[in-house]
Order: structure tokens, then sequence, then C-alpha cells
């Protein structure tokens, strides 16, 4: 066998093994770097994911507290406990089992003892909450210091609460804190349902308990879909017993997670874990909403059934728990490996056939060209190969150095078009800015506001939220620009978008509407809690001590988004509640 034939094959034999060594380290590595990296990744969105929930829950809180602190509220139970206290010890527990037995028996609503709990004041004032916010709530109920009922907005099974453990939980020997109770499916809603129930005081000591039953689920749903367009995984809400309680196309609370990941979450930690599987693995990661773990501020838990609700959860919290299957992982990688060894041996089998062909003519010459190139690949790319002949030798000489010269011209070209490439983005960015801020108070601008309206609009119908629009104006602006100048009113100006801005939530959208007026989106947020932030609001305004002037007082108008609202008729009723609050003596907060 020639030498050149010799060294080909011996050249061939040696890329394949280098090659096959290369991909097969390369695709342990990047095995193990991948299912460390997703493990990491899917630890990480399940801890974003539980605090989501949180948000929720905690917002769902602070709405039931909000209901909870309406005076004739605390007026109904200080005058309901007056009555109880006046019974003896065991006269007042024949009195309270004396009246529930007649609850309990009466089924028609219309009778009289019935319609006093149902159609009072409070009870009223409940069923409103439920008008304002249509399908959040099942049931929304009262009672005293001592369990009894005082209205209702439906006909409970029961008058008597006081021995119930939710009732319980939250009123806590005196102490009291919000409970969660973790209902499951709930006849009064026909879907899951979470009990918020909310202890009220007068001074240290609790006068009543308020309970709301919520329906939960369209939030949890709504996490759990979003979650699927942002990531190939599946996630899941579960309870520490293993009942799933959301997931993407499944029924709430008919279905388990896999009895090793349940063991996991009787530990109440974030982790992760690898469940083996018939077919594949699945990476999973696991992390509590911690609310529901108990605390000093929150309880939280339920009862296995009882008679209008099935599937409830005693002691056990919930968790997110994401799963992604490990071929998903790592296929990535494993296409890198396929085309690293395809690419490997179409480039070894191209070595050897030239080196035979090549080898037997000149020695001295491709040597030189082979160093050469060596060169040009570690980026030398000014290089080139010094050899003048007619022959193939001297023609390849030439293409390399060709090849050379394009490669330095391509990469040069390259650079200039990466920096071009940067200096247009950034010029686009500051257009953009430009394009959706005012220029004086670094506030968005109306055109801005009008995209953040309309999305927001959508989104509040769709999803059946509330979205609220304050329409802000300072009061005599014109008199400050007359008697201190334009160059202060402008500073007033800007130090005004700063008040707003610390006031607002994150999820708040503030922007310059025209002159001295100013306009706040706050979606998800009732008329109450929206007059509420704007009293809050004004007060501060008041409170500033602003550059030159020292004080001013704003005029604020409300209101909140209808059915059959367009973005002009909902600005222009905000308008009109601001026109109402300036021709009403300014400094106040008209709603419309």
């Amino acid at each position: 066998m020639k030498i050149q034939y010799k060294a080909a094959s011996i050249m061939t034999l040696f890329g394949v093994v280098i090659v096959i060594l290369l991909s097969g380290g390369y695709d342990v590595l990047s095995h193990k770097l991948v299912i460390e990296k997703e493990m990491k990744n899917i630890k990480n969105l399940s801890e974003e994911v539980a605090l989501h929930v949180e948000s929720h829950l905690k917002e769902k809180t602070k709405i039931a507290m909000t209901i909870s602190s309406a005076p004739l509220i605390k007026d109904a139970l200080l005058k309901s406990n007056s009555e109880f206290a006046e019974f003896a010890g065991e006269k007042r527990k024949q009195e309270i089992d004396s009246r529930n037995r007649q609850w309990m028996k009466t089924a028609d609503i219309s009778d009289p003892f019935i319609q006093a709990h149902m159609a009072n004041p409070v009870a009223e004032y409940l069923k409103s909450q439920q008008i304002i916010l249509p399908g959040e709530y099942g049931e929304i109920f009262l009672t005293n210091r001592f369990g009894v009922m005082i209205a209702t907005t439906g006909k409970l099974t029961t008058l008597a609460h006081s021995h119930k453990y939710w009732w319980l939980a939250s009123y806590g020997d005196g102490q009291g804190r919000i409970f969660l109770d973790d209902r499951g499916f709930d006849t009064s809603v026909g879907g899951y349902v979470l009990g918020v129930v909310i202890p009220i005081r007068d001074g240290n000591e609790i006068i009543g308990i308020l309970k709301c039953n919520v329906n939960i689920i369209g939030s949890l749903t709504d996490v759990v879909q979003e979650f699927a367009l942002r990531h190939s995984g599946r996630m899941k809400i579960v309870r520490t017993g293993g009942l799933i309680l959301s997931e993407h196309s499944i029924a709430p609370l008919s279905t388990q997670v896999n009895d090793h990941i349940v063991k996991a979450l009787w530990k109440k930690e974030t982790g992760t874990t690898i469940i083996a599987g018939n077919n594949e693995d699945q990476l999973v990661a696991f992390s509590p909403v911690q609310i529901t773990m108990g605390s000093e501020k929150f309880g939280f838990g339920g009862s296995k059934e009882s008679i209008d609700h099935i599937k409830g959860n005693k002691g056990e919290g919930w968790h997110i728990v994401i799963s992604l299957s490990e071929e998903k992982a790592i296929g990535t990688a494993h296409e890198a490996t396929l085309t690293i060894i395809i690419v490997g041996i179409i480039f070894t089998l191209l070595t050897a056939i030239v080196a035979s062909l090549l080898g037997k003519w000149a020695a001295r010459p491709i040597v030189e060209l082979a160093t050469t190139a060596q060169t040009i690949g570690e980026g030398r790319l000014d290089t080139r190969a010094n050899l003048i002949s007619n022959d193939e030798i001297g023609s390849l000489a030439k293409s390399l150095n060709r090849m050379a010269k394009n490669l330095q011209d391509t990469m040069t070209s390259r650079d200039e078009l990466i920096h071009e490439v940067e200096q247009r983005k950034k010029v686009e960015e500051k257009l953009h800015l430009l394009s959706t801020t005012d220029e004086l108070t670094g506030a968005y601008n109306r055109r801005a506001f009008n995209d953040y309206l309309h999305t927001n609009i959508g989104r509040a119908k769709r999803y059946n939220e509330p979205l609220s629009m304050l329409l802000l104006d300072v009061d005599h602006f014109k008199n400050i620009n007359d008697s201190h100048g334009h160059d202060v009113g402008d500073l007033v100006l800007k130090s005004l978008v700063c008040v707003i801005k610390e006031s607002i939530r994150q999820e708040d959208t503030m922007a310059r509407w025209g002159g001295e007026e100013f306009t706040i989106l706050l979606p998800q947020t009732g008329k109450d809690a929206a007059l509420q932030q704007a009293e809050r609001l004004r007060e501060k305004i008041f409170m500033h001590n602003f550059p030159k002037i020292d004080h001013l007082t704003v005029s604020i108008g409300h209101t909140e988004l209808q059915d059959n609202d367009t973005s002009d008729s909902f600005v222009k009723r905000a308008d009109d509640a601001l026109f109402q609050a300036k021709e009403g003596g300014k400094n106040i907060v008209i709603s419309c």
C-alpha cells in the first residue's frame, strides 16, 4: 500500500475515533449541564409563580377587609352583641340553639325570621358587593362575637357558627387572625371556592367575623394559562396531599400528582426532583405558596367535606409544581451532538481524500499550506501563502489566499454592520422614548396612555375584572404661572409627577393628559378601593411642600369601567367627574 493511502487510512481512522470521543464526551457533559440548568430554571419559575399566586390571595384578602371596614357592619355587630350579652351563659346558649333550630327547619326564605337576616341593611350592603364583582362571590355573611349570623346574602344551612373550624380559627380565643378556608367545590357558586374569613375588631376586642366565599378558580386558571404560553413544561397548583387544584385542560380536584412528589411536598420547602417514568423521566420543581403555610397573620386550612362543599382541605397548603420531560430538556443538546458527529466525519473523510491525492506530489508545499491555513484558522487573517507554481499546489495557494482575504473583508464588514445595527437600535430606543413620554415631566404622554387604556379595557372585559380611572387637575395653576413664572410652574409639575408615582402601585399607569391635567389607570380596582386611593393621593399632594409655592391642591374625578363602555365614553365620564369636582369647590374627589 502506497504511503499516501496509508496516511489517508490512518488519518481517517484517527479522525473517526476523535470525533466519536469528542461527541460522546460533549453529549455526556452537555446532558448534565442542560439538566442542571433546566432544574434551576423551573425551580426559579416555581418560586416566581408561588409569589404570583400569593399576591392573588392577598388581593382577595384586602378586598374582604375593605368590605368588613364599613361603619354599618360595626354598628350592627355592637347592637347584636349587646342583645346577646344580656343573656346569662347557659340561657344565651339555649337562645342561640333555639334560633338555630328555627332557622334550619324554616325552608321558606320569605319567612319574616329568615328575611330579618337576609334583607337588613348589612345584608343589602353585602349583596351590593356581589353585584360590584359579579361571579366573584358565593355567600357573604356576618356573625357576631357569639357566632350567630346577623346578615347573609343567601340562605345558609345554619344560623350558629361558633363551633365551626373556620370560625374558631379566625376568632383564635380572642386573638384573631385572617383565615383562608380552602373549601373545595362549593355548591353555592358551582365552582372551586376559597373562604376568606376576617375578624372584625372594636379596639382590641373582636366583635364579629365576616366570611366571603370567593370563587378562586378563575384567578388560578389565569396563572396556569399564562405559564403555558411562555414555557413548554406543565404547571400545576397542588395541595400538600397531592390533589391538583388547577392544571391546564384538567378539571379541578380530579387528579393527583405522583406519590414521590407528595412526599417532597410535605416538607413544605422549595426543591427539585427527577421522577422516573415508563417512557421518559420528568424533571420536577416545587415551591410552597407561603401564605397557605400559615402564620401569625394568616391561617389556612379547611374541612374534608361539609353539607355544601366537597373535597375540602384539611391540614394542607398549596404548592406550585412544574414538570418538564427530560426529552424536551435535552433535545437541543442531542441535535448539536449529532451535528458534530456528521460534520466531523465528513471533514475527516475529506481530509483523508485530500491527503491521499496530494501527498505524493508535494509534501513540503502542503505542509506550508497547512501551516498557513492553521494560522488563518487561529484568527490571523492577514497571513498569506508564498507559493508560486502553475500546478494544483499553486492554485491551492492562490485559493487559500483569496479565502483569507475574503474572510478578512467579511469580518471587517461584519464588525461595521454590527456597529451600525447597535447605533440604529440606540436611535430607535430614543425615538420610542420620545414618542411615549412627556418631555417636561417624564410621565407617559397621551398617546402612550391611550395604548395602555385600550389594552386594559380589553383585559378587564375579557376577565370580568374592575378597572378604574382617575383624572387629576391642579387647582389655580394659572395663578402659579402668573405669580411665579412658567419656570416655577414647570418645577411644580415635575414635583407633582414624582409625588403621584410614589403613591400609586407598580401596575397602575399615570400619564400627563394635557397642561396641568394627569390621568391614572387603576387595573383590577373597583370604585371603593379607587376612591380610597384617590383620597389618599389628594391628601398627600396637599401635604407636600412644592418648590417656591409650598402647598397646592388638586381636584380628582373618578369613574369605573362599565360593560358598554368604549375608551371615549370611559374617559368622558372621568372628565365629567373632574368637572364636577372643580365646580364643587376644588380640592375634592368626585365619582361618576
